[in-house]
């Protein structure tokens, strides 16, 4: 039997590097896009090395993309590089769109020409694309998007993009707009990691504002979605230029967020609030139900936010050194 060959943009990162990992193991084929200033240190390769076939390049370099396509012929491209700090959109608008918008139109563009028999293209895109509203209930796909910063514009672009394309060469892209995804080994910038190490590691905690409702999806979950649409998108024209939301609809603010973390590691500390400037024209509610794609493919979040964050604090517990 053939092997599926997936090709995986942004493999050093987070979300990349754990799909290449999980399709790997399920028996796919699977190359991607690094470029030459990533470190081959970098745990997220370190584990991918003698794995993976590997092209180096950058999403905004057409000619580096083409090459690569041209000699790996994926039969799925799953696009996930990007520059995912929203708040570095604000100070680095252009680099920001060059890569993240510019760099989906390189991707596409090449495998319009040069992957005939290409069977989808499945796009990461972002809940931010939303913007600052507040409906009745969780974010539905019917709700008009209003990006409200440099990442979510770029995002947004995207996605009428490979819609475009779509519709005008049957391009079989899906795009998901992902909310914050948590269970991360090695990275503490984010949300969920970053409350966590800092009340397993002392008595202070800065964070920036509190009030904000966030949703959060744990890896698993969220590879599992991958895992389906690499699968699905090919056999049913319907999903083609379709948009998604991931969910989980598990809204909670920042402040309970962390009341939650802190009840599971019986901390007592102090919490120092607002020690982060807000962004210009913070966004105060993301929140989104999965219920388009769970009827679509089948697929629905397993992993509680309770159980995500047990696991998500076993894993730095491990990381530090520290008993349970």
């Amino acid at each position: 039997m053939t092997q599926t060959k997936v090709f995986v943009t942004g493999i050093s990162g987070f979300i990349g590097s754990y799909l290449a990992e999980r399709l790997l193991d399920e028996g796919y084929q699977v190359g991607g896009l690094l470029r030459q200033t990533n470190r081959l240190n970098y745990p997220g390769v370190q584990r991918l090395m003698g794995r993976v076939d590997l092209h180096y390049g950058s999403v905004t370099d057409y000619h580096s993309v083409a090459q690569a396509f041209r000699d790996f012929q994926p039969d799925v491209i799953c696009h996930l590089g990007a520059i995912t700090p929203v708040a570095y959109s604000f100070s680095h608008p252009h680099e920001v769109t060059e890569t993240n918008y510019l760099g989906v139109i390189n991707m596409s563009e090449a495998a319009l020409k040069y992957l005939p028999n290409l069977q989808a293209m499945i796009f990461a895109s972002s809940m931010e694309v939303y913007g600052n509203q507040a409906p009745d209930g969780p974010f539905e796909e019917t709700l008009d998007p209003h990006p409200a910063c440099p990442y979510a514009v770029a995002k947004f672009a995207s996605e009428k993009y490979l819609q475009y394309l779509n519709y005008a060469h049957e391009f079989p892209a899906v795009a998901l707009r992902q909310t914050n995804c948590y269970g991360r080994r090695e990275n503490d910038y984010f949300i969920v990691e970053r409350i966590a190490t800092q009340m397993l590691k002392g008595d202070v905690v800065n964070l920036g504002a509190k009030d904000p409702v966030r949703n959060f999806i744990f890896i698993t979950d969220l590879l599992d979605l991958y895992q389906e649409l690499i699968e699905a998108v090919p056999r049913e024209k319907d999903l083609h230029g379709e948009v998604f939301n991931t969910g989980p609809a598990n809204g909670v603010t920042i402040g309970e967020l962390a009341d939650l973390i802190a009840q599971k590691i019986d901390w007592k500390g102090t919490i120092n609030w607002n020690t982060i400037p807000k962004r210009p024209g913070e966004i105060f509610y993301l929140n989104s139900t999965p219920e388009k794609v769970a009827k679509a493919i089948q697929w629905e979040p397993k992993v509680s936010l309770d159980e995500g964050l047990d696991r998500t604090i076993d894993i730095w517990r491990e990381n530090l050194g520290l008993k349970g």
